[in-house]
């Protein structure tokens, strides 16, 4: 989450990487003490697998593909630790599972986006919100490579959820393409790729609880 929400979403896949597609299924599960786990699930394309493979890629990765970059990416977090990390074949994509806990939101925004621009966490009177973008880049594409984009990231779908301690008050997204719904003290939020990296907008996710 880190790289993804650091480089944002449409940085690190943009033109160059349109074949090389994942999707993403993220949860948060938050307690009374403001602290939690978050549970994300990456499927990544064969084609972004081998261009992460090469050393001088890693850092334009959205997500480590292994759990020593994971390791080395918490190595200086604070308030923050790893419980899990698995990787499965599933077909030509492979699937990157992480679990990682956290004391606070404050820490684990924070970890996400140490300049609170991207990942937020604020608290008014008895509301607490949290606030996340997914990238504050957006390069130009025309009509062909957008066409292109929408082909290659067609399998691939977002899944956000956030499990609060109490019920939620809003849920919202900036852009249709991305659902919000909010049950009790569940928001899911959903998108297809292929709309998200065409939209020519980075979507806002928001909840209030």
């Amino acid at each position: 989450m880190k790289r993804f929400l650091k480089a944002g979403i449409f940085l690190v896949l943009g033109s160059i990487l349109f074949s090389s597609c994942m999707g993403m299924e993220t949860t948060i599960v938050i307690n009374n003490e403001n602290s939690g786990t978050v549970t994300a699930e990456y499927r990544l394309s064969e084609e972004l697998v081998n261009f992460g493979a090469l050393e001088a890629n890693k850092s334009l990765l959205p997500v480590p593909l292994s759990k020593a970059d994971l390791e080395n990416s918490l190595a200086s977090a604070k308030g923050l630790k790893l419980v899990s990390w698995s990787s499965s074949k599933n077909g030509t994509d492979t699937l990157v599972k992480t679990v990682i806990s956290f004391d606070s939101l404050e820490a684990l925004m924070y970890y996400l986006d140490p300049q609170g621009q991207m990942a937020r966490f604020s608290v008014t009177g008895s509301e607490k919100k949290i606030i996340f973008s997914m990238g504050d880049k957006v390069p130009p594409i025309d009509d062909q490579m957008k066409e292109l984009a929408k082909e290659s990231f067609a399998p691939y779908t977002f899944k956000f959820t956030v499990s609060a301690p109490s019920k939620i008050i809003r849920s919202a997204s900036s852009l249709e393409i991305i659902s919000a719904v909010s049950d009790g003290k569940k928001a899911i939020f959903e998108g297809k790729m292929q709309d998200i990296v065409t939209s020519g907008e980075a979507p806002v996710l928001e909840l209030t609880w």
